[in-house]
């Protein structure tokens, strides 16, 4: 039977295509020619050095990658918006240069702009807004945000999709993806910590903020979850507009205040520890407890208000948990803040255990070590931090969740943010006082009314179906119909395990055939009335058992180093 369109298509733009293999072809020469016009290759002529001697060439470099992302667009511009805070990774010269991404892209076509808002509104701009600015304050990646004035009088930012974004950006994609599948055939350890799991959601995540009807369901349920939470007036975000919305505008109140790009780039000397804090505070609790979080807060999303708070913008990246994993993270937390080793490794393999029993004590001590040394007092966040996490993760071949490691991206976001505009903030001891709060504003009385109000509801659920499964059962009893399903090799590991070893017995058995024939024929006398003689068969099924008996030994030590 064909399958029925589903309601939410009958009104939506039909899906965008990533585009022909020949589309896609283009495109990375495209690539390779923007690296080249900006003499970014070959990669090992750039500097990443801190030597002052070479501090010009490095600014040099940092303005050429620049306006290469730009160029390139899309993703391309995003990933420097990243880079740009991480001066951990990057010496000074090319956080500072990728930064100008964080503030202003190129604006698109003023006409081009008009026009599409007109097709997505519906109507002439003059007879929506009662004023628009056709110079944009803010350019980005994909979208660039105009200034208007409702009927009403109301400001409001209208964010407006750039022409021809979305097939462009899906294109990239599409081109990303192949090169990370292409990497993780080649490296053990890629495949090992999922990093093709972790790009496919980096990469859906990055096509679905190309729907603004995503990105205004994303600012509702974060305006939802602040409102809930003990501080709701502690973060502001901006009113949505639904109704002068849609898949390539967006329409929301108009936040006054200083983005922390524009306060890092004047040198400011404003004290951002009480700001950071609330943001910190919010995050965690978006992450722990309510299972949905801002993904992208870069300094560009982050406003500083006229009244000392701080205001989120940008919702086309948020990520959400499972309740499941949901409880896990919160399971880490508790342990993380009690400084139990044990619970926190008893959480981590509850999420992602280890493929062999045996590993499991050398696993808890590696992670015992590691919250010790990278995690314990005084310690930072970095890379280096990442780099141990996914070393200790390889090694025992666990495989997180790819929302778990979306969340842990967010974060290392968000600490390069802190990294560069307040240096003194230390995340990791902010964290653990903040956690305990959030943990008491949870205990409050009309929180814990609520989970006991679910819990027992859960409870009662179970309790109404139970009678009747014992009764089913004491009916298959009583009828001799009882019976029990194991499913043999249901585990997938068994299954290659199982294949493997026969795939190498037939191999070592037709291998060891043709040698043995081959010694025969090779043995035997020639024939002279024979199609082929006697030496070339020999010949030619020594050749057959020699690569049969190859490929067997191949096949086994490939087994072994995959075990």
């Amino acid at each position: 039977m064909p399958t029925p369109p589903r309601l939410s298509d009958l009104g939506g733009s039909p899906e965008v295509a990533a585009g022909t293999l020949r589309s896609r072809g283009r495109r990375f020469a495209e690539l390779l020619a923007i690296a080249r016009r900006h003499e970014l290759l070959p990669f090992r002529r750039l500097d990443f050095s801190h030597d002052p001697a070479t501090s010009a060439l490095r600014t040099s470099q940092a303005d050429h990658l620049r306006r290469a992302l730009e160029e390139a667009g899309g993703g391309f511009v995003k990933m420097g918006q990243l880079l740009s805070t991480r001066d951990d990774l990057l010496p000074e010269e090319w956080t500072e240069g990728l930064a100008h991404l964080q503030r202003s892209v190129t604006p698109a076509d003023p006409d081009d702009v008009r026009a599409l808002l007109e097709r997505e509104l519906g109507a002439p701009v003059d007879q929506v807004f009662a004023a628009f600015d056709p110079v944009p304050v803010a350019a980005a990646s994909i979208a660039q945000v105009h200034r208007a004035r409702l009927v009403d009088g109301t400001s409001v930012a209208v964010k407006v999709q750039r022409p021809g974004i979305d097939r462009a950006v899906r294109r990239d994609v599409d081109i990303a993806l192949r090169v990370v599948r292409f990497m993780s055939r080649l490296s053990t350890e890629a495949r090992q910590v999922g990093v093709q799991d972790v790009a496919a959601q980096y990469a859906d995540d990055l096509v679905r903020q190309v729907d603004f009807s995503s990105e205004l369901r994303n600012l509702v349920t974060l305006r939802a979850a602040q409102a809930r939470s003990a501080r709701p007036d502690e973060v502001r975000f901006p009113t949505p507009y639904p109704d002068l919305s849609g898949r390539r505008v967006l329409v929301m109140e108009f936040l006054e205040g200083d983005t922390l790009s524009a306060i890092r780039s004047e040198r400011s000397d404003r004290d951002l520890d009480e700001p950071m804090r609330a943001i910190l505070r919010a995050f965690l609790r978006q992450v722990v407890f309510d299972g949905v979080y801002h993904a992208d807060m870069h300094p560009g999303n982050i406003l500083l208000l006229p009244d000392g708070r701080p205001g989120l913008i940008d919702f086309g990246s948020v990520g959400r948990l499972d309740p499941g994993l949901r409880d896990t993270v919160q399971q880490l937390l508790a342990a993380y803040i009690q400084d139990d080793t044990e619970a926190i490794a008893d959480a981590v393999l509850r999420m992602a255990p280890v493929r062999d029993a045996e590993d499991e004590p050398d696993f808890r001590r590696a992670i015992a070590r590691f919250v010790a040394d990278e995690l314990g007092p005084g310690a930072r966040i970095g890379v280096e931090t990442v780099d141990d996490a996914v070393e200790v993760f390889g090694r025992y071949r666990l495989k997180p969740p790819p929302d778990f490691v979306a969340a842990a991206r967010a974060l290392a976001i968000f600490e390069g943010t802190l990294r560069t505009l307040a240096p003194s903030f230390d995340l990791l001891d902010e964290s653990r006082g903040l956690a305990r709060e959030q943990i008491r504003d949870q205990l409050r009385p009309g929180k814990l009314r609520d989970v006991a109000v679910r819990e027992l509801f859960g409870v009662v659920s179970a309790a109404r179906r139970l009678p009747r499964r014992v009764d089913r059962i004491g009916e298959a009893i009583e009828t001799g119909k009882l019976s029990v399903n194991i499913r043999l090799f249901a585990d997938r590991r068994d299954r290659r395990t199982l294949n493997g070893v026969v795939r190498r017995v037939l191999l070592v058995l037709l291998g060891a055939g043709a040698g043995i024939l081959a010694i025969v024929y090779l043995a035997s006398p020639a024939r002279p009335t024979a199609v082929i003689s006697t030496g070339v068969a020999g010949a030619l099924l020594g050749g057959a058992a020699v690569v049969l008996l190859g490929w067997a030994a191949i096949d086994s030590v490939l087994a072994r180093k995959r075990e």
